[in-house]
């Protein structure tokens, strides 16, 4: 029997999910419902309900996504648990930042089957990281069939403790902001330099992906792959000097990646 998957929320990550899960692990549309209140991101070829009670009579959900804000999250799964539409093998699925194991286990209760994750935006391109934790209700067979899909979205990997999720969240979660920032400071600057707009931002997106590639496929480690393409009094090493004096690029990098760090432990 096909699973019903239920999607609470589904916003940016939780389209690019949907959308996963429909092309790459084979699941029909037909088992997919969505509940979304907003107008923004819906895909075309989904319908979306807009409360608990537009879903058809009876309906049980078997895999449930949990895609809301977590500000937001609380009074939404009260009422979730209040319209009795999930089983007592029901698994949930989280991808809210800051929200624990076991805040899920005091809304749904303690036998229920969670899976906490946190996947990155690189996910729509199955290049994503996904890592994730499950508590001891999910037992091994259902393991193995949810790594299975996690693992079409790109580098999936169980967490050694829950803990990890904020910095995880922090440098990787929110990690695709801080390169696309970076790049967007990488091409302003070479337009300043008197490169044209539309050529400055197809060097700077061939300049990062061409980079992720020679570090994707060489054994050499970050620093052998900087010091290999810096060479002694050339430009690259005038550059990297500014750079790396009193450690002020890492240090503002830093700064900025405590504070996200920061703010996932309190959502």
């Amino acid at each position: 029997m096909k699973p019903n998957i239920f999607f609470l929320g589904c916003g940016k990550m939780g389209s690019i999910l949907v959308n996963n899960l429909l092309e790459e692990s084979g699941f029909e549309v037909s088992q997919i419902k969505i509940l979304k209140k907003s107008e923004k991101n819906k895909l075309p070829h989904l319908s979306y309900i807009k409360n608990f009670q537009s879903l058809p009579k009876n309906y049980q959900a078997d895999l449930v996504f949990i895609a809301i804000k977590p500000q937001e999250s609380e009074k939404i799964l009260k009422d979730f648990v209040k319209a009795k539409i999930f089983h007592k093998n029901t698994i949930f699925i989280s991808i809210l930042a800051g929200k624990k194991l076991d805040f899920f286990e005091k809304i749904f209760g303690k036998s229920a089957k969670i899976v906490r994750a946190m996947p990155n935006l690189p996910i729509q391109y199955s290049q994503g990281i996904f890592p994730y934790l499950c508590n001891k209700n999910i037992k091994q067979s259902e393991l193995n069939e949810l790594t299975k899909m996690f693992k079409k979205f790109g580098l999936a990997f169980e967490l050694s403790e829950e803990k990890l999720f904020d910095a995880i969240t922090a440098i990787f979660g929110s990690g695709p902001a801080y390169i696309f920032l970076l790049q967007e400071i990488f091409a302003e600057i070479a337009i300043k330099l008197g490169i044209k707009k539309e050529q400055a931002t197809k060097l700077v997106k061939k300049l990062f992906l061409g980079s992720s590639l020679m570090a994707e496929f060489s054994d050499e480690n970050f620093l052998q792959l900087r010091e290999s393409v810096t060479s002694g009094g050339g430009t690259t090493e005038a550059a990297i000097t500014i750079l790396q004096k009193n450690s002020a690029l890492k240090e503002i990098l830093k700064k900025g990646i405590n504070a996200a760090f920061a703010k996932s432990k309190t959502l």
